[in-house]
């Protein structure tokens, strides 16, 4: 994980993903946007999540997510788990 990984990017590359998996585009949508607003279901979430670890070369291990989460929330989870420490 040499590249940094902010909340901005994070962003960009979920809407990327939404956009390459479910042909939805989400240029110029707010980042404070809910998952069901985009028309993801909690699945949908999910493979964009698991989408976004293997383009960040990571494991998410604690996907918790508020009820029908923003992208920010989205992004935020990600950052948490960037920042823990990893215990093996």
């Amino acid at each position: 994980m040499s590249q940094v990984w902010d909340q901005n990017r994070i962003i960009d590359a979920i809407k990327s993903i939404t956009h390459k998996t479910f042909d939805i585009d989400l240029t110029g949508k707010p980042d404070s946007m809910h998952i069901a607003e985009i028309g993801l279901d909690s699945m949908g979430v999910l493979d964009v999540i698991m989408t976004l670890e293997d383009s960040m070369g990571c494991k998410l291990k604690d996907i918790d997510l508020p009820k029908n989460p923003t992208l920010i929330d989205v992004a935020n989870m990600v950052i948490k788990n960037i920042k823990a420490p990893s215990h093996a």
